[in-house]
């Protein structure tokens, strides 16, 4: 049996299938948006502060405990997270290495951790999502990425920071003279002052003992 559609009725399945396939198309764009939204990781994180102001971070900024900022050991400089903690949120800013001990993933500034109320805890389990960014301009960063044949990184104005650095489990260290300094001791050896501390479990960078051995 033949059937011939006429042209009302031709324009008529074209329209239904035209909506069938815009559903369709829609209900793909949705999945595909859903599968791409930005997962929340959970981690331990601890804080630093007021011990560190003005010490150098892995990235070539300064410190400053009243920033809103983190220090993670694998993500680029400038990212910005959203971390959570018993029902508040903070946004900070990727600029420095570690924590390198402990099983933690995350180090916040005090200002941070005051926000979130972590502080009085001192380590504890968050939540934290990458929000975006990932690249400080050059003359901020110590161009994440750019690593030397050491396994340094290099700032524009020629520092070296161990930003990628294994943890301590053997390796290199220095033994701690009368009259040595945690700073000049990062300097010497292309660090940071906070990544020396958080390799080495130091909760005071200006106390360390003759003898000690600071591994960098």
């Amino acid at each position: 049996m033949n059937i011939k559609l006429t042209q009302t009725e031709g324009d008529r399945v074209l329209l239904r299938l035209s909506r069938l396939l815009l559903v369709l198309f829609v209900v793909g764009a949705c999945v595909a948006l859903g599968n791409d939204r930005a997962e929340a990781d959970t981690g331990l994180a601890s804080w630093y502060g007021g011990g560190f102001r003005g010490s150098l971070t892995a990235s070539g900024e300064v410190f400053d405990p009243n920033g809103f900022t983190a220090a993670h050991r694998t993500l680029p400089f400038g990212t910005r997270l959203t971390v959570s903690y018993k029902g508040r949120s903070v946004q900070v800013t990727v600029n420095d290495r570690g924590p390198y001990s402990g099983g933690r993933d995350l180090d916040l500034s005090r200002a941070a951790a005051e926000y979130l109320g972590l502080t009085r805890a001192g380590v504890d389990w968050v939540n934290y999502t990458v929000m975006g960014g990932g690249g400080l301009r050059a003359g901020d960063s110590a161009g994440y990425g750019a690593d030397d044949s050491a396994g340094y990184s290099r700032d524009t104005r020629g520092h070296r920071y161990a930003a990628s650095r294994p943890d301590t489990g053997g390796g290199s260290y220095y033994v701690v003279r009368p009259g040595d300094t945690l700073s000049g001791i990062a300097a010497e050896f292309g660090t940071s002052v906070h990544y020396l501390a958080s390799a080495n479990g130091i909760p005071d960078p200006d106390f360390i003992s003759v003898g000690q051995k600071i591994y960098y």
